[in-house]
Formats: C-alpha cells, sequence, structure tokens
C-alpha cells in the first residue's frame, strides 16, 4: 500500500548543463539561484524562467 513518496525513490542532482542554464537565466531575472535541487525542478524552473524571461522581452 503506498499512500505518498517513496523515501528511497531516486531524485537525480541536475546536471552541469542545466545548472549553467539556470545560473544564466537566473542573472537575467534575479531569481535566487540554487545548486542543490533535483533535475526534474531544475528543468521545472528553467522552463518557468525561460517563459518570464520571452515575456518581458515581448514587452519591450
Amino acid at each position: 500500500m503506498t499512500t505518498g513518496p517513496n523515501m528511497t525513490e531516486d531524485h537525480h542532482m541536475m546536471s552541469g548543463e542545466q545548472a549553467a542554464i539556470l545560473q544564466e537565466l537566473c542573472e537575467k531575472t534575479g531569481h535566487y539561484f540554487n545548486d542543490q535541487m533535483t533535475s526534474d525542478r531544475a528543468d521545472d524552473l528553467i522552463n518557468r524562467l525561460s517563459s518570464e524571461l520571452d515575456a518581458e522581452t515581448a514587452t519591450r
């Protein structure tokens, strides 16, 4: 019976490429950069910050 996340579930840390992309996006958007996040969370944040940056650029 599973009722929640499995504590032994494998959470992969973000790759160096994700970290570089995320760091650049954080510098451009002013968002705090955290290099200790999972790959999935990094992908989500990259997508969100990219969208924010695209929207900001489009309004200029």
